[in-house]
């Protein structure tokens, strides 16, 4: 072989493989979030302590079980983030039904599950667990609450689970507010 044929085929094989051995590139990642949309309840007067989440989401991954195969198992989209923490997105949902109104009682949230679980491929809800503490401002005493929230017709992929944790989050914020007006010491 003459040189230049040599240096023909060096240019060649450094082509490829800086394009990926000629495969397709890989996805632009997706950003979701929980929408533009104010949820649906009004919270009463509350003042938002915290709001966070166990581990694993505390961080900007979305989370999938795949319950039909091992629902033990927590996998992350490849390609699909969370625009903040499921923690930061729910505290933000929070102070907007809240209206920013100074109130009696303290609120604190803990997400302890933020994951859209496939029970087929095709087929998804999204779930949302949590806990509340609510407490008089000034008190080391306070009550709590669990909730398990499940929003069905997730779809079969990360935007479509987007869409139901929106739908669930709204529902949750609903569940938190009749809560917390139930409470006589809030009032």
């Amino acid at each position: 072989m003459t040189p230049r044929i040599v240096g023909a085929l060096l240019l060649g094989a450094s082509a490829l493989l800086l394009n990926g051995c000629g495969g397709a590139a890989a996805p632009e990642p997706r950003s979701y979030d929980l929408g533009l949309a104010a949820p649906g309840a009004a919270l009463p007067a509350v003042r938002i302590a915290t709001v966070r989440a166990a581990s694993p989401f505390e961080a900007n991954d979305m989370q999938y079980r795949l319950a039909y195969r091992n629902a033990a198992e927590i996998a992350a989209f490849a390609h699909s983030r969370w625009a903040a923490t499921p923690a930061e997105m729910f505290r933000k949902q929070l102070l907007r039904a809240s209206g920013d109104k100074p109130g009696k009682c303290v609120l604190d949230v803990e997400l302890q599950e933020f994951t859209q679980v496939f029970s087929a491929r095709d087929a998804s809800e999204a779930r949302i667990e949590l806990r509340a503490w609510l407490g008089a401002a000034g008190s080391r005493a306070a009550i709590s609450r669990a909730w398990n929230l499940v929003e069905a017709n997730a779809g079969a992929d990360a935007a479509s689970g987007a869409a139901a944790f929106a739908r669930a989050a709204d529902r949750a914020v609903g569940e938190l507010g009749a809560w917390i007006a139930a409470q006589p010491d809030c009032r």
